[in-house]
């Protein structure tokens, strides 16, 4: 079971939607795969047409109640749906002295009677005690990044939490990667990606997800887009993202 955070202190920058494109497509594939909605806006739960205000979800998980999975209508996809509860959890862990604060969510994958081949969790935007037990959790982090001119903001800050974290609670996470999202074919936006390149070499996935507006329709239709629209730019792309994340993953 491969667990990835999918986290950025910046909002805007598609986390959500590639969360859930890169679940449903490894689920067309055939593999097993969880989306656990971390993220109080519970847009992960939302754009799968799961959110219903009172089900039992992360909040109740991270509360430490025992929570079953919800299957979705797409192939091999299951969740763990948030819901507007979610917002108190971060000052409720933190004044919950009874109990770890950091491990709350490892502690229920450890125990889950359920197997996954993929755990995908869509983290807040936002370092705080919910993205730290996402993290303690995971073996790896993916980072989505929006090109502009404040592309790196606040990227050491993560690289830097991601580490204490490791060195805390989870020695084994690995940052897995940068991907780049909402990618167009201008000049600046090449400018760009060369300069990121450079500054972070390896780290940077050689496939980026262009923009699309296949993807913005596909949310009204709560609908992940590569089954909106299989040819669409933004389906190939998640596509071909896939097949580069389960490369580094060998």
């Amino acid at each position: 079971m491969k667990i990835i955070s999918i986290l950025n202190i910046k909002g805007g920058v598609a986390k959500t939607v590639s969360t859930v494109n890169v679940a449903a497509e490894l689920g067309k594939q055939g593999y097993k795969v969880l989306i656990i909605d971390l993220d109080p806006q519970s847009n992960a739960t939302k754009y799968l047409g799961s959110y219903y205000p009172n089900s039992l979800g992360s909040y109740n998980l991270l509360k430490g109640e025992d929570v079953g999975v919800t299957i979705t209508k797409y192939d091999n996809v299951w969740l763990i749906p948030a819901n507007i509860n979610l917002i108190a959890s971060e000052s409720e862990i933190l004044a919950d002295t009874k109990k770890a604060r950091e491990t709350r969510l490892k502690k229920w994958l450890d125990k889950s009677p359920e197997q996954f081949d993929y755990v995908l969790i869509d983290c807040p935007p936002s370092l705080g005690m919910i993205s730290i037990n996402a993290l303690a959790a995971s073996d790896h982090v993916l980072v989505p990044l929006k090109i502009d001119k404040f592309s790196l903001d606040g990227f050491e800050y993560l690289i830097g939490s991601v580490n204490s974290v490791k060195e805390e609670f989870n020695e084994k996470l690995n940052l897995l990667g940068v991907f780049i999202t909402m990618d167009r074919a201008t000049k600046i936006n090449r400018e760009i990606k060369e300069e990121l390149r450079g500054e972070l070499g390896d780290l940077i996935f050689k496939q980026t997800i262009r923009e699309n507006v296949d993807v913005i329709k596909s949310t009204f239709e709560v609908t992940p887009v590569i089954y909106f629209n299989s040819k669409a730019n933004a389906s190939k792309d998640y596509k071909a993202l896939v097949e580069e994340l389960k490369c580094r993953l060998i």
